[in-house]
């Protein structure tokens, strides 16, 4: 028993060790080794489940501790939903390990298939899905090694990371006499090519400069409004934060003015402009029915655009149908989105089509209001789950025009020298099918550029939980070679190239430095590169999900060799 529970503490320390927070990125490669040998040699299947269930559930508390502010009746329930994909794997590693047939199978190949199986079950799948702590992330790190995530996706970086980790469980095996030592010698030079081909690959990828063109220059705004302070913003708190925000974007954009550099577009992050947001007939209600804000931000936001000569890509709900009923104001939907402040209006705009699981929305707990705000009630006092999901992805159109400094010839450019703009808000840049969706038309790339607009106030001061959105953030640049701007309450601000590599932040380090105020200039390249995860999506863990549904399968329909 002491020794199950010591793989299983194992497991769970090298697996947080990985990601921020820590930060010790490599562990990653070795992180699933003492779950596999936990299931393959614990004395019996119920104890090594249960085990595995009670330490993951200390580790999930441990790295979602920031949740606690946020619903502290959601917190241990989600860390005991969470646990139970570790349970599950151990479970169909140990049924394999004793089946009379697929014991013989390599644990280099049975490994990354499961594990990428399960993944896609957590992070695609059940309850929309949660994409996060996915075993490929901290490899960002290393950007060489991730290159290969615009073939198949992160989770193709996922199986390649696991298949180190059960090339060192056959090691293992070979030495407890477990399996044949004649087999190594096809798994060590299997895992050896893989990765070498791998290697390459990156540097290949790497080493294509020729791909680069000019892209506009964009002034991402980071603002630091507290998440308690945004649940409840009284009127005359958004008055002077507004007041703020604006001042903080002039003052920018003049130090970038009088430092020789142009801005072509000023960003905002997520919801940082408070009210009805942007729509004619709604400002119109609201000036006729007397309501607050009025036009009071509208007018403003106009205001500041024209002075600066720059349009603003800002985040604000959107209220669509908006009227007056009784003397109150009434709507016919209301999104999370970002506005384009170019032109005359309505102004382009974004509508978000993923609402953040169990944040935004409760999968399918929110089929049922009345069960939803009993819920919400009981776990997350004071929130509200009022937003609509948008049913098709608006891309907004820039006007810029290219300076004449750099080569103007470009498949990307439009013949108005327009660009396309990808707004992935929030969570969404953390869910790649999305995201692949805003670029990608079919197999055709219809975008340029992802801004993601951000607030991670949620987070307050677990800086770990920011710094590994902007992680997973980097992975999408790779997947649809197109490079990020990303404007975050709170931080982490930054430019990411093409290639995932972060070009500009917020304050000192890579990642830049979270609650702060602050700003960035960001001169993007374009890559006129498509990618064959752009065309084919997640076909590499819809595989390994197939694959590991048929190994249970097998192994409940024919015999084994020994009982449980």
């Amino acid at each position: 028993m002491a020794k199950t529970v010591a793989l299983a503490i194992a497991h769970a320390v090298l697996f947080a060790a990985a990601f921020p927070g820590i930060g010790l990125w490599p562990v990653t490669f070795i992180s699933v080794v003492p779950l596999v040998w936990l299931a393959i040699n614990a004395r019996s299947t119920r104890r090594a489940v249960l085990t595995v269930l009670v330490v993951q559930w200390a580790m999930w508390l441990w790295i979602n501790q920031w949740l606690i502010a946020v619903t502290a009746m959601g917190y241990p329930l989600l860390g005991v939903y969470l646990s139970l994909y570790a349970a599950l794997f151990v479970w169909i590693i140990r049924r394999i390990s004793r089946h009379r047939e697929l014991r013989a199978w390599p644990m280099t190949v049975v490994v990354p298939v499961v594990w990428v199986g399960i993944e896609c079950l957590r992070g695609e799948f059940l309850f929309d899905g949660y994409p996060w702590f996915i075993l490929a992330h901290p490899t960002i790190e290393w950007p060489i090694l991730a290159q290969s995530a615009d073939l198949f996706g992160t989770y193709f970086l996922s199986f390649l990371v696991a298949m180190v980790a059960g090339s060192v469980v056959d090691l293992a095996r070979v030495h407890a006499g477990q399996w044949p030592a004649r087999r190594l010698v096809v798994v060590g030079i299997v895992t050896l090519a893989v990765h070498g081909a791998n290697l390459g690959y990156g540097l290949w990828r790497l080493g294509q400069a020729d791909v680069a063109m000019p892209a506009p220059s964009l002034l991402v705004i980071q603002t630091n409004l507290d998440q308690d302070n945004k649940i409840a913003w009284e009127p005359q708190r958004q008055v002077e934060d507004v007041r703020t925000f604006i001042d903080q974007t002039r003052q920018a954009h003049n130090e970038v003015i009088a430092n020789g550099k142009n801005v072509d577009l000023v960003i905002w992050p997520e919801t940082m402009l408070p009210g009805f947001g942007l729509e004619p007939e709604a400002i119109r209600t609201l000036v006729e029915g007397g309501f607050f804000p009025g036009d009071l931000f509208s007018t403003a936001l106009v205001e500041l655009s024209g002075q600066l000569k720059t349009p603003m890509l800002v985040g604000s709900p959107a209220y669509v149908g908006l009227e007056t009923v009784d003397d109150m104001p009434r709507w016919q939907a209301k999104y999370n989105s970002a506005y384009l402040i170019d032109g005359d209006p309505p102004y382009q705009r974004y509508d978000k089509v993923f609402l953040t699981p169990f944040g935004e929305t409760m999968p399918y707990i929110s089929n049922w209001p009345w069960l939803e705000d009993k819920m919400l009630a009981i776990g997350a006092e004071g929130m509200s789950f009022n937003l609509d999901a948008s049913r098709a992805i608006n891309r907004v159109t820039l006007r810029w025009t290219p300076r004449s400094d750099g080569p103007q010839a470009s498949s990307l450019l439009k013949p108005q020298a327009s660009l396309i703009l990808a707004t992935p808000i929030c969570f969404e840049d953390t869910v790649a099918r999305v995201c692949r969706k805003m670029i990608y038309s079919g197999r055709r790339k219809t975008a340029d550029i992802f801004v993601n607009l951000s607030n991670d106030g949620w987070f307050t001061t677990f800086d770990a939980g920011r710094k590994q959105h902007a992680q997973i953030a980097r992975f999408r640049c790779i997947e649809n070679r197109v490079p990020m701007v990303r404007a975050v309450n709170t931080g982490l601000s930054l430019a990411i190239n093409s290639t995932g590599a972060i070009t500009r932040s917020v304050g000192e380090g890579r990642y830049g430095v979270g609650r702060r105020t602050g700003w960035l200039a960001a001169e993007l390249q374009l890559d006129s590169r498509s990618t064959l995860y752009g065309a084919v999506g997640e076909v590499w863990s819809w595989a390994c999900l197939a694959a590991t549904m048929a190994f249970a399968g097998c192994t409940m329909i024919s015999r084994r060799e020994s009982p449980t």
